[in-house]
């Protein structure tokens, strides 16, 4: 004659408690992680969008004073200030340009090399954006397209010329020259996770101003 064991049940058996128990901690972290990138991603969007539009009024109060011949103040710009705006329109790219390329204007607009010419004199105009933001439409730019340029001395059009991805050490591609031209700078490759190793450029030569 046999006595029969009796059966556990696994809802008191203490492993299967504890493993009930660290599967539910793991999905409750893994909901505070999501909702926090959620809310980060949201955040950082709202505040790209208000610096856009901000900048936007500020440029276009600047261009009323020209248009009223009103002086305007020849204040060195400091970073984050309105330089104006790009638009590429066969792409149907358009953003508003910020002074500086630090990480702070280029978190919300493209940025202008502090060092570089403004379009209303010959010179380099360089800019600079991010690959995974403003800059991502580059990857579909191609040769003649129209690059528009709008700042409060008026309105400049420049048709690409040059393509070119190079390294991070090729600085001369934003350097000053002797013609009105525009440079393009962002990182490639435009899907790269961490930091890109290489640069792409886009090169461009005045057509007409305003």
């Amino acid at each position: 004659m046999s006595i029969a064991r009796p059966c556990t049940d696994p809802r008191t058996d203490p492993r299967t408690t504890l493993r009930h128990r660290f599967l539910r901690c793991l999905e409750y972290s893994g909901w505070v992680v999501g909702t926090l990138a959620l809310g980060w991603f949201v955040l950082t969007h709202l505040s790209t969008w208000r610096f856009q539009q901000s900048q936007a009024a500020r440029l276009e109060t600047l261009q009323l004073e020209t248009l009223r011949k009103e002086p305007i103040k020849l204040i060195p710009l400091r970073p984050g200030d309105p330089f104006g705006k790009i638009s590429i329109p066969r792409i149907g790219f358009s953003a508003m340009i910020a002074e500086g390329v630090d990480d702070a204007t280029l978190r919300h607009a493209v940025g202008h090399f502090p060092r570089s010419a403004t379009p209303d004199r010959a010179g380099t105009v360089a800019l600079a954006g991010h690959r995974d933001t403003f800059f991502r439409g580059l990857a579909g730019v191609r040769l003649n397209d129209l690059i528009e340029l709008e700042t409060p001395s008026g309105k400049y059009q420049y048709q690409v010329i040059r393509t070119a991805v190079v390294g991070p050490e090729h600085v001369e591609l934003v350097q000053r020259s002797s013609e009105s031209d525009l440079t393009l700078v962002t990182c490639f490759p435009f899907y790269y996770v961490g930091p890109a190793p290489q640069r792409f450029v886009v090169q461009a030569l005045r057509l007409t101003s305003q």
